[in-house]
């Protein structure tokens, strides 16, 4: 398994997030609860405020939705997701079948260093709690990490496809003052302690666990919400 292959698949939605404006300002948003479902993302509206074309505003556009944070309505526009509770109970049953085996596939092949890796990934996510749009982004990527220790490169681009999902959901549906409920790192700590084990078993169970908990503790709800202020929610 070529490792650069495998980093460039399993960071690609978050480095774009990272080096394009609009996409970095609009997922910024999202994940500290600036910017609501439903919200009309503008195209004109963007590209005034950071000063852009409308092909690159279209460009960013695209790439959020399909990462699934944005959907684009013919003769409508853009705007940010609503996602169903049908639609997280589905996102989070491929996320329990890919991430059971993902976990074993690690636990079978990890090193000492792969979990001093995880652990600090941990105390790294513990540090970040202030930080909501970093902290998100780091649930995130301690998954993406142990498919990356689990080596195998498909189930890795489909985990790397559902991840912006369910961290919109998080950003979107996870009460106020949960601080991190819908993605506890102390869940995230015993995974990484049975994979010291070798408990392949044992890890494949408490990632499944997880995951449900995960989809138990976002608060969804049908009714819509009032629409955010674009320039406000973007800090603009």
């Amino acid at each position: 398994m070529p490792p650069s292959r495998l980093a460039s698949n399993e960071t690609g939605f978050w480095a774009a997030a990272q080096n394009d404006p609009i996409v970095r300002a609009i997922v910024d948003a999202i994940s500290a609860g600036r910017l609501r479902a439903g919200t009309k993302l503008g195209e004109e509206e963007l590209g005034a405020l950071f000063g852009l074309g409308r092909t690159r505003v279209r460009q960013a556009l695209r790439a959020l939705s399909f990462a699934g944070l944005v959907r684009l309505e013919p003769n409508r526009g853009a705007f940010v997701t609503s996602p169903s509770f049908e639609e997280a109970e589905a996102v989070y049953a491929a996320r329990r079948l890919i991430e059971s085996e993902t976990v074993r596939e690690a636990t079978r092949h990890c090193t000492a260093n792969d979990i001093r890796r995880l652990r600090t990934h941990c105390q790294a996510q513990e540090a970040a709690r202030a930080d909501q749009p970093r902290y998100i982004r780091l649930l995130a990527e301690f998954h993406l990490l142990i498919a990356e220790i689990g080596g195998n490169v498909v189930l890795s681009e489909l985990l790397a496809q559902l991840l912006p999902r369910t961290a919109l959901m998080q950003a979107l549906y996870q009460p106020a003052g949960e601080g991190g409920g819908a993605c506890p790192t102390d869940h995230h700590m015993e995974i990484v302690g049975l994979m010291a084990q070798g408990d392949e078993v044992g890890a494949a169970s408490s990632m499944t666990t997880h995951l449900t908990r995960n989809l138990r503790a976002l608060a969804i709800t049908e009714e819509p919400s009032p629409p955010s202020d674009l320039t406000s929610a973007l800090l603009l």
